[in-house]
């Protein structure tokens, strides 16, 4: 495949996620996604030499494939050999990799998600391109189909929701992939680990406490942090703190006592010191302009 093809019919239907505009950290791991209802004609093919989003001067990126089919029939091609995709299939396509994926049937309900090549997805590049059945891609689309639902207006509630349903699409991604099946069983008690940690900032973390619950030394812990994390583990803590206070400053009332409180700092002006050396800003004038 020597060119993008891009042909679509005006009758099908796209919506498109801005992960900017969501809460949490989905960002930093998705690119670009949407959720596609295709008649007509559907043609996407890409030449595997990375994606154009956005500006079509931006520099192209390198971003990993993941189609989810609900229902009708697509296909996909891949080194000159088709594969239809039928509900429950799952396709998954390496970051490099050529491909072309196209209506093949009177519809296709499918949603996909570009993935970035960060480092939570460089197992990925360990595996093949695929298409396979999976019981998960229900549970993909219909949280997606959820994720488009709530985030239709700011209220508080909602966002509480789409928070969750983004924490909930990050760990079904992984699931999907069977990433813990290229992890071993110390890198998949950490990884639970931190995950307990982040639904618990209000904790008094230490590495001390940490490697205790790994059954490992303070350096093990460490290494193992960095090499999993790219950070120390202070520095992913305070990470995960800081990124979670700026979605409380954003999206509640909370004043800044209870922000540090909720978060593990000890008063409102320890939070404050920490967020404007991390940000160059402070809490408040950080929340002003995000309103």
């Amino acid at each position: 495949m020597n060119q993008d093809i891009l042909n679509i019919h005006p009758d099908c239907q796209e919506f498109f996620f801005n992960f900017k505009d969501f809460p949490g950290k989905a960002q930093d791991y998705i690119a670009c996604a949407g959720i596609s209802t295709l008649r007509t004609k559907y043609q996407i093919g890409k030449t595997g030499q990375g994606e154009q989003l956005g500006n079509k001067q931006q520099k192209r990126i390198n971003v990993h494939y993941l189609l989810v089919t609900r229902s009708g029939q697509g296909k996909i091609t891949l080194d000159n050999k088709e594969y239809k995709l039928t509900a429950n299939s799952i396709v998954l396509l390496p970051a490099g990799t050529a491909f072309l994926y196209e209506l093949d049937g009177e519809y296709w309900d499918m949603s996909w998600l570009l993935l970035h090549d960060c480092q939570q997805y460089q197992f990925i590049h360990q595996l093949e391109p695929a298409v396979f059945s999976n019981a998960n891609a229900g549970k993909l689309y219909q949280t997606m189909a959820l994720l488009k639902e709530f985030n239709h207006n700011n209220e508080e509630l909602n966002t509480n929701i789409v928070l969750r349903l983004v924490e909930v699409l990050l760990f079904q991604i992984e699931q999907t992939l069977n990433k813990n099946a290229n992890r071993t069983e110390q890198q998949v008690r950490f990884h639970a680990l931190m995950q307990s940690v982040v639904k618990q900032l209000q904790l008094p973390w230490t590495v001390q406490t940490l490697a205790k619950k790994m059954y490992i030394s303070e350096p093990q812990f460490y290494r193992l942090c960095r090499k999993e994390t790219g950070m120390t583990p202070m520095k992913y803590l305070t990470h995960a703190r800081l990124g979670y206070a700026c979605y409380l400053l954003q999206y509640t009332h909370y004043n800044l006592d209870q922000i540090a409180d909720t978060i593990g700092y000890a008063d409102s002006t320890s939070f404050a010191h920490r967020f404007k050396l991390h940000y160059q800003i402070s809490p408040g004038r950080w929340r002003n302009k995000v309103e």
